[in-house]
């Protein structure tokens, strides 16, 4: 099968989170057909991670999820792209780390992998894989990194608002309260915020993802609620105390990730930079060393026009051969 054949089989095959279990099986197939020793983990009802090669007491290990954003649309291929859903996040990434593995095993070496679950949401996988007590001597993280080293991505906290009001006709304020002006005020709070500064990760963003409330234009609102994440530089803990402290009890808030930023292992003789966006990374660090490097843009990933070059794909099988000797040669 040819690397574009991959790619777009891949793709083909729908892996929105929470509904893994297809590309997983074929991911089986795969790497079994590719002889190394096969291993389901158990993430949570009929999700599962899957381990390949770990017969190594200290395996350097091909890692990344499986899972994509919705919608799922089929693959197609024009002027040496692929496009589809998961075409750089991460379905070309997966096909680049096979052929990696083909190459390796051809010269006499075995390399392992992990496939996860669920980093487009709460990175249960990652965090399954952590809590099984496996250890590895490096594992090479695949994200949509233009085939550049990271030096390190930052980290996120993410949240939910909801405020509470009492509904009244909007002509009478004194009989009411909108649930939408607190959170409007504390919103700007939010925004004016300074979050912080790094020299490696530049500055922290900020996304007001969601917002909703109200039931008419001429009622105060009962209810509102808005998402927020931020893009964190500095302490994701302490900026977490630092939301409460803000909100000071004027609205609930409902925590959904909090994820420290990482400064990266890296290897001399690869394009290096810092990345802006999260990864499965802050819960396998545990695990070994992480490094992050993939073909794909990751102003691609998530879009209705996400898609991969061929010859990128092509550049970081090659890349990832050569980090794995990198990595194996310095033990």
């Amino acid at each position: 099968m040819t690397l574009t054949d991959r790619i777009t089989y891949l793709i083909n095959i729908p892996s929105v989170t929470g509904d893994e279990t297809a590309v997983l099986e074929y991911l089986e197939t795969v790497l079994a057909g590719m002889g190394l020793p096969v291993q389901r983990e158990e993430v949570s009802g009929t999700r599962w991670n899957l381990y390949a090669g770990w017969d190594d007491a200290e395996p350097v290990v091909f890692c990344t999820h499986v899972d994509t954003v919705p919608p799922h649309f089929n693959a197609s291929v024009k002027d040496g792209r692929v496009s589809g859903r998961g075409a750089c996040d991460t379905k070309g990434i997966i096909a680049a780390m096979l052929a990696a593995g083909k190459k390796l095993i051809a010269a006499g070496k075995q390399p392992s992998y992990l496939f996860v679950v669920g980093e487009e949401t709460d990175s249960i996988g990652a965090k399954t894989a952590a809590a099984s007590e496996r250890s590895a001597r490096a594992i090479v993280v695949g994200e949509p990194t233009d085939n550049h080293l990271a030096t390190g991505h930052k980290g996120v906290l993410s949240y939910t608002l909801r405020t509470s009001g009492v509904a009244a006709h909007s002509a009478y304020p004194e009989r009411g309260s909108s649930a939408v002006h607190l959170l409007l005020d504390l919103i700007g709070e939010i925004r004016t915020r300074d979050w912080g500064k790094s020299p490696v990760l530049g500055e922290a963003t900020l996304n007001i993802g969601t917002l909703e409330g109200g039931v008419a234009m001429n009622t105060f609102a009962p209810e509102a609620t808005a998402t927020c994440m931020h893009r964190i530089v500095d302490n994701a803990r302490e900026r977490r105390e630092e939301v409460v402290a803000l909100i000071d009890g004027r609205a609930d808030i409902s925590f959904h990730s909090v994820s420290e930023p990482q400064l990266l292992v890296t290897v001399d003789g690869f394009p290096q930079k810092a990345v802006n966006f999260g990864t499965d990374i802050p819960y396998l660090a545990s695990m070994a060393p992480c490094l992050l490097l993939g073909p794909g843009s990751v102003h691609e990933a998530h879009t209705a026009h996400e898609s991969i070059a061929i010859a990128e794909v092509e550049e970081a099988v090659d890349l990832y051969v050569r980090l794995f000797n990198a990595l194996t040669e310095t033990a």
